[in-house]
């Protein structure tokens, strides 16, 4: 298939080949520049081997920073700051057509624009006008991640080299600044919130304190917990109580006691009977050792009887002062007793109390809280430092790109060369599929049942100055001589010794059946038989001659008789009886009973008698000949006659045909498409053969005129356009 459409697709890769070189001097280049960020998450992770784990958190963050570089948001700002609403790159101007989708909403599907205010339509225009640069913006930028690293790679293309390489860094850096910018915002934003809310806060904490205050105040509870409190205090007075309960026990009995502990409490009475006792021991002395009326004896007596008085009187005050401690104490004990009982009784009705107490002290103590944390917060906001790190940092900064990124010629060419090369062999493929004309005797045998008899090539150009049967005389050792001279052959060993008659035909007119007609002639008296061709193609005559009206109308109409027709010799070598006159009744004329004693009469004259048979497929004409003849051959046109004319022709006759005529083969062509057969070989043995073309010995510009002619229906041939 390839051998035999090489010239398909080299034609076709040719042609692509040249368009895209057209399109690349016409195009316009396109430059590229990349900037290089990183997005830096503050948890990574670091592997045993130094790289760099990320979470599906950071994983999802990175892919977020790559959506908002994205964004249309970020292509407006950076859209706004480069002034692309000027740039006609960017910008369409105001006169500019409008896109196929809203001529399709137009004018097919009816969708006329509503007329709205002319203000609005301008506002709308403008907004429709930004909204365009900024699609064709997003159009120019690709924003991509670099494998499964932190680094996003963000590449600005344009026709102007330092336009792109403005456009990255711009994007980047807008980016970085409006992150800063948000951030300041954000800061801003909260240390209002937060100092609104510290302020509600404190006026709720002063409210809930007051009513916590104003409840304990008027219900009189010093303590949150008063029942807590109340048994406490219980408790206390209980010890108090006990303790005063010894104490007037002791006291009681100490007043009912006259001496003894009762006494040994008062240290002036105890420093009176130490007086007492020691005056009686040294008046006993005193006595013993110088009697009664002794001076000394008689002072001590009188000190001693000044003591006693002393002490009895010391001895009442000390029990008046007993039972008056006594008394005390048993009233002490009563008072704690009745003060125990109040708190009890306190405690027990402020206890209900207490609750909505605690429920107030709760509110104030969460409020106090809230507060604290609030202000916290609003001074860690504060002291904060203002400026922040960007979530991203820059790596490489776009440079001014040297070389276009589009197109590259190079790649261009060699994709255009194998794309074109693969869509000449595609075509050539469908071509050889649908090429369904008959070219070879195999396809002849395949779809007739009949053998080819010869296979003539094509001397149909440039012939105007002599027939083309005038070649088997003048030009004997040509291959179209030979394939007639085969011809003649093979039909004089099909039919046998004496005279033939023999029926050209075709499936359908311009097949050439004519020309093997009269070529056959020729071939015939150049071995000195007889020939003579009969012109039976009454409704669109072939042969030329010139018969003064006699022809073989005029035999088969009675106006003449055989003795009358004009025979004209064709060089002395065969003859020929032309049509004459144009029928009226074509058909009526074939059915004439004189048909087939003309027939007779000429098999009696001629040793070979050609028929020249109109189409059968027109006319069935042919049909009626092969009734008095003794061969019929089917003239096909080598890449033209189509499979399906063939088997009608032949489910036409209904009688067995001799074989078919292969005409007009390109003997070149065929043996360059390697069909196989007997052409294929010897149609490189051009020194068994003379040329078949007489001009070619000619003139220069003819033999010129001669080729071009050739190679142009080759290549129509080709590409199939035969």
């Amino acid at each position: 298939m390839i051998r035999r459409r090489w010239i398909l697709i080299a034609t076709l890769t040719v042609l692509g080949m040249a368009m895209t070189i057209m399109v690349l001097i016409n195009i316009t280049p396109i430059y590229s520049s990349s900037a290089t960020v990183v997005v830096q998450p503050p948890d990574a992770e670091t592997s045993v081997t130094g790289t760099t784990i990320l979470s599906p958190n950071q994983e999802t963050q990175i892919e977020t920073k790559v959506e908002m570089l994205r964004s249309r948001r970020l292509a407006r700002a950076a859209a706004t700051t480069l002034h692309l609403d000027d740039d006609p790159e960017f910008a369409r101007k105001p006169g500019e057509a409008r896109g196929v989708g809203s001529w399709v909403r137009e004018v097919i599907l009816g969708n006329r624009p509503v007329e709205v205010d002319p203000g609005l339509r301008a506002e709308a225009a403008e907004r429709s006008r930004s909204e365009g640069v900024v699609d064709r913006l997003l159009d120019k930028v690709d924003i991509m991640r670099v494998g499964r690293s932190s680094t996003i790679k963000v590449t600005a293309s344009s026709e102007d080299p330092a336009k792109a390489a403005l456009i990255a860094n711009r994007l980047v850096e807008t980016y970085i600044q409006g992150g800063l910018k948000n951030a300041k915002e954000s800061r801003d934003k909260e240390i209002q919130a937060l100092t609104a809310r510290v302020v509600q806060v404190r006026t709720a904490m002063q409210q809930t304190d007051g009513a916590a205050a104003s409840f304990r105040a008027a219900h009189g509870i010093l303590a949150s917990n008063p029942e807590v409190s109340g048994a406490a205090q219980v408790d206390q007075s209980a010890g108090i109580l006990a303790q005063a309960r010894a104490e007037s026990a002791y006291a009681s009995r100490l007043a009912q006691l006259s001496g003894g502990p009762a006494t040994a409490t008062s240290p002036l009475l105890i420093e009176l009977r130490q007086q007492e006792a020691t005056l009686s021991r040294r008046l006993g002395e005193l006595s013993a050792m110088f009697g009664p009326g002794y001076p000394d004896v008689v002072k001590t007596k009188a000190e001693l009887a000044t003591i006693g008085p002393r002490i009895a009187a010391e001895t009442t005050r000390l029990q008046g002062e007993l039972s008056a401690v006594s008394a005390a104490s048993a009233a002490r004990r009563g008072a704690i007793d009745a003060s125990i009982s109040s708190i009890r009784s306190q405690a027990l009705a402020s206890g209900g109390q207490a609750v909505a107490l605690r429920g107030l002290e709760r509110k104030a103590e969460a409020t106090n809280t809230l507060y604290m944390s609030l202000v916290a917060a609003l001074n860690a906001k504060i002291t904060a430092p203002v400026d922040v790190d960007p979530d991203i940092s820059i790596i490489s900064r776009a440079s001014l790109p040297a070389v276009p990124s589009y197109p590259i010629p190079q790649r261009v060419l060699a994709v255009a060369m194998l794309a074109f090369l693969l869509l000449g062999l595609i075509v050539a493929f469908v071509v050889d599929t649908m090429d369904t004309t008959i070219r070879t005797a195999a396809q002849v045998r395949r779809l007739l049942g009949i053998p080819t008899l010869a296979m003539v090539p094509d001397l149909s150009d440039g012939r105007e100055d002599e027939p083309v049967h005038a070649v088997v005389e003048s030009k004997p050792r040509s291959r179209f001589a030979e394939a007639i001279r085969n011809l003649l052959i093979e039909l004089e060993s099909r039919h046998g010794p004496g005279s033939q008659v023999v029926v050209v035909t075709s499936p359908l007119d311009g097949e050439g059946k004519s020309t093997i007609a009269t070529s056959l002639a020729a071939a015939a008296g150049a071995v000195s038989r007889r020939a003579v061709v009969v012109d039976f193609d009454l409704r669109r005559p072939n042969i030329e001659a010139d018969c003064k009206g006699n022809g073989v109308v005029g035999y088969l109409t009675g106006r003449a008789g055989l003795e009358d027709l004009p025979v004209i010799q064709e060089d002395s070598h065969f003859s020929v009886i032309a049509v004459g006159d144009t029928p009226m009744d074509p058909g009526a004329l074939i059915a004439s009973p004189r048909l087939p004693r003309m027939v007779n009469a000429l098999r009696q004259h001629y040793d070979l008698v050609i028929l020249n048979a109109p189409p059968i497929l027109p006319v069935r004409d042919a049909k009626t000949l092969t009734e008095y003849a003794d061969s019929t051959i089917l003239v096909l046109r080598w890449g033209m006659t189509s499979p399906e004319a063939a088997r009608v022709a032949m489910e036409m006759f209904e009688r067995p045909i001799t074989g078919a005529v292969i005409n007009m083969v390109d003997y070149p062509a065929h043996a360059r498409r390697g069909y196989g057969d007997a052409i294929h070989h010897i149609a490189r043995l051009t020194k068994y053969y003379d040329a078949d073309d007489p001009a070619e010995a000619g003139a220069m510009h003819k033999r010129l005129l001669r080729s071009w002619r050739r190679s142009k229906r080759r290549v129509v041939e080709a590409l199939h356009f035969n």
